[in-house]
Formats: structure tokens, C-alpha cells, sequence
């Protein structure tokens, strides 16, 4: 597969975060809740996605420069390939086993800290949120992201990979793009939530299975 597809499938598989859909599913039925005009929703909507797609694309960069500077991109591509595969394995455990230790859902602290500034309806305070989650969720989410920056710096030069970057980003607030222009419906964003809600432990399942697979495959194809 060469980089481009790799890159967007990748961003894709990525993008179904539980822990970046559901707040903003949360943030979104509140501000509906509250009846909040659209423009306003719009600009909340804006900057929580906007902050989220700048953290990572900033974390990629970062990241990106010290594997050039350090000259390690297999290791970096084996790193993320396990953490991949630990993520999945503990994303699968978590469907049978919900409340036990070592989760892959955001820590209670978190939660709390981040409902506080969601409660505060503002597009501020919804980009301090969008960077919220996407620390919290890194350790997640991250392990994709790492193993797909391995690679590039195998097969790609820095600005290739900056451009690539870009579109991974964009590929990972596909999801959230896709759920603000569909709830525009407030009855819509209501059955959404709950919909979330009610499956979102089939989604860790299946997140998990590809995971796994993915993982394996860079393994066997790309280390």
C-alpha cells in the first residue's frame, strides 16, 4: 500500500475515537439544550475541532522532527505497532470487563475537568476542551498516529511528511465534521447521543479487533 492511502486509511481508522465523539456529542445536545443560535454552535463546534486537529498536528510535528533528528523511524514504527496492539487488547478487555483497572477510557479527573469548561458554552472554553481530550485521549488514540509517523519518516522527507500530516489530521476530525453537519437536527443530535451511548461498548470491541489486525499487519509488512 503506498503512503497516501496508507495515510488516509490510517486517519480514518483513527478518527473513531469513543472519547473525542462522545463529549462533543455531550457538548453539542447541551448547547441545543440550551437553545443556543446555530451561529453560535457553529463557532463552539469550530473551535473544539479546530484545537483538537492543531494539538495533534502539533504532537505529529514534534514527533516527526526528533525521529529525523534521531534517525530511529523503524523503531518508532515497532513502538507504536505494540502500542497499538496493547491499546486493542485492553479496548477488547474493556467490552468484557468495563470497570476494571488499566481502562482505555479517560480518567474520572479528567472527565470532570472537562465537563466543567464544557458547561461553560463558549467557543474558548470549547477549544481548551477539544485540547482537553485530545491529551486525555493520546494515550489512546496515539498509537496509530506514532506507528503511522515511523513510517513516513521511512518512506517520505520532512516536508512530505508535513503534507501528509495535514491530511492524517484531517482525516481524524473527519467523524466530528460529519456529526456537526448531521445534527443540525436537534432530534437527530438527540438520537445520535443516545445511540453513542448504547453502543459504545460494541464500538471498543470492534475498534479493538481492527486494532489488533493493524498492528499485526505493520508488524509483518512495515517493521
Amino acid at each position: 500500500m503506498g503512503m497516501l492511502p496508507l495515510v488516509i486509511v490510517n486517519g480514518l481508522i483513527d478518527s473513531f475515537n469513543p472519547c473525542a465523539i462522545g463529549i462533543f456529542l455531550i457538548f453539542l445536545s447541551m448547547l441545543i439544550t440550551m437553545k443556543k443560535e446555530k451561529i453560535k454552535i457553529f463557532q463552539i463546534s469550530l473551535a473544539y475541532i479546530l484545537s483538537i486537529y492543531l494539538l495533534y498536528l502539533l504532537i505529529g510535528l514534534g514527533l516527526i522532527r526528533v525521529i529525523f533528528f534521531f534517525g530511529v523511524p523503524h523503531l518508532i514504527t515497532f513502538i507504536g505497532a505494540i502500542i497499538i496492539v496493547v491499546v486493542g487488547l485492553l479496548s477488547i478487555k474493556d467490552y468484557f470487563f468495563p470497570n476494571s483497572r488499566f481502562s482505555t477510557k479517560i480518567p474520572y479527573k479528567s472527565r470532570q475537568l472537562i465537563l466543567k469548561w464544557a458547561h461553560k458554552a463558549s467557543w474558548p472554553a470549547a477549544a481548551v476542551v477539544g485540547v482537553l481530550v485530545g491529551i486525555s485521549g493520546f494515550p489512546c488514540a496515539g498509537g496509530i498516529y506514532v506507528a503511522t509517523l515511523g513510517l513516513l519518516s521511512q518512506k517520505s522527507t520532512y516536508i512530505q511528511g508535513f503534507l501528509y500530516l495535514l491530511l492524517y489530521n484531517l482525516m481524524f476530525v473527519t467523524p466530528l465534521i460529519i456529526i456537526y453537519i448531521v445534527t443540525a437536527n436537534p432530534k437527530v443530535a438527540m438520537k445520535m447521543m443516545d445511540w453513542q451511548e448504547r453502543e459504545k461498548n460494541h464500538m471498543k470491541l470492534i475498534m479493538g479487533l481492527i486494532m489488533i489486525v493493524l498492528g499485526v499487519i505493520i508488524f509483518r509488512w512495515y517493521v
